[in-house]
């Protein structure tokens, strides 16, 4: 279970900046690819690589716009208290990524819920858009534990179950924090 208070303790983090020049944020993909290899040549977990893929990949395939005071990249810490994996970027978000392809959607929670269960890209025309929902689906056959969130959208994982809730408090970008099963 990820609790609330390993969301808060993140959150908080997140809004501190986090240390763009640290072992944990890479501000290009090659940086990200190089680090997630190493993760799979020491762990040799495949499935669990192809989420945290597909999570920090997001970052450089939505964002064109990142928050101008946050730096730009993916903040990607694969053993956040020996037990989490946590990926956040400062781009625009999910809501203002599906806008241009869904113009009526009038929130960050509709938007996430859209995100991890419609098959809809954010880079009309393309026909994209599984990438969230092969995370989810993945999460939930394997009993593994998963907090997401962008604005005030998230969407909470336990096992099998998915609630999507909002949120009294607001992230930029978008913030994930993953469970595989015990200490990593």
């Amino acid at each position: 279970m990820i609790s609330e208070a390993i969301v808060d303790s993140v959150i908080s983090e997140m809004l501190g900046g986090f240390n763009e020049n640290g072992e944990y944020f890479s501000k290009t993909r090659d940086i990200f690819t190089a680090r997630l290899q190493s993760y799979i040549i020491e762990t040799k977990n495949y499935l669990e690589a192809a989420i945290i893929g597909e999570i920090g990949n997001n970052t450089f395939d939505h964002n064109f716009v990142f928050e101008k005071k946050f730096p730009g990249g993916v903040y990607c810490n694969l053993s956040y208290r020996q037990e989490y994996v946590v990926l956040a970027d400062y781009g625009m978000g999910v809501r203002r990524s599906l806008l241009s392809v869904l113009p009526a959607i009038t929130s960050d929670l509709e938007a996430v819920e859209i995100a991890f269960t419609k098959r809809i890209s954010g880079r009309s025309p393309e026909q994209r858009g599984n990438g969230l929902k092969f995370v989810s689906e993945t999460i939930r056959q394997n009993n593994w534990h998963f907090y997401f969130q962008s604005g005030n959208g998230s969407c909470l994982i336990d096992r099998q179950q998915v609630e999507f809730i909002e949120k009294a408090s607001s992230t930029t970008g978008c913030l994930a924090i993953l469970n595989f099963g015990g200490a990593i």
